[in-house]
This record gives structure tokens, C-alpha cells and sequence, in this order.
């Protein structure tokens, strides 16, 4: 008798690829002893980096420079859309007609 397509082989674990490749990670981090240590280093370093990052190099200038959530959607249209497109940024974007400017100070 011939051998269907679809025998199980015996080593193969019964899924697809993607599933035996999740089966081979997942077996190798239970077996870690080292590693383990490691991945947490590595782990709570990116999580302290995150966090100076966002507090040091990425401010909440919206916030800081805009009382209302009215008035920051209003500087972000306005940063996005209002380009000139040749370079010259010391143009004055306005809110309204009172000339009531939304881009901060530089």
C-alpha cells in the first residue's frame, strides 16, 4: 500500500510551518537557563531607553504650547497642510482672522 501525501512522518509535530516554527522558539526559551537572564537585561534596558526618550527627546510641545485639544488639532493641520514648499519657514500660519498665531515661537 502507497503512502498518502498527508502521513504524519512521526517527528513532525502536527501543524502547519508557521506553528513548528513557533514550537521551535518556544522550546528553545523554555530550555534557556542563561538566556533568560539576558533577555530580561535586555528587556529592561529598551524600556529605560524608551522612557528617556520620551521624556527627554520627544516633549509634549502640543500640550505644553495649547490649551485646547480645538486649538492643537487646529496646529497640526495647519503644520501639515499650510507649506509654502520652497523651504522659507518664516512664514506665519493663522488661525483665524484675529491673526491669532498657532505655531510656536522658534
Amino acid at each position: 500500500m502507497a503512502a498518502s501525501r498527508h502521513d504524519n512522518h512521526g517527528s513532525r509535530p502536527p501543524g502547519g510551518f508557521l506553528r513548528r516554527v513557533a514550537d521551535l522558539y518556544a522550546g528553545g526559551f523554555r530550555e534557556m537557563t542563561v538566556g533568560r537572564t539576558l533577555w530580561a537585561v535586555i528587556l529592561i534596558k529598551l524600556a529605560i531607553m524608551f522612557l528617556v526618550f520620551k521624556l527627554f527627546f520627544f516633549p509634549d510641545w502640543l500640550a505644553r504650547d495649547y490649551d485646547t485639544d480645538d486649538e492643537r488639532a487646529r496646529a497640526v493641520r495647519i503644520a501639515l497642510t499650510d507649506r509654502q514648499g520652497d523651504g522659507d519657514t518664516d512664514n506665519e500660519s493663522t488661525l483665524n482672522d484675529n491673526n491669532l498665531n498657532l505655531l510656536p515661537d522658534e
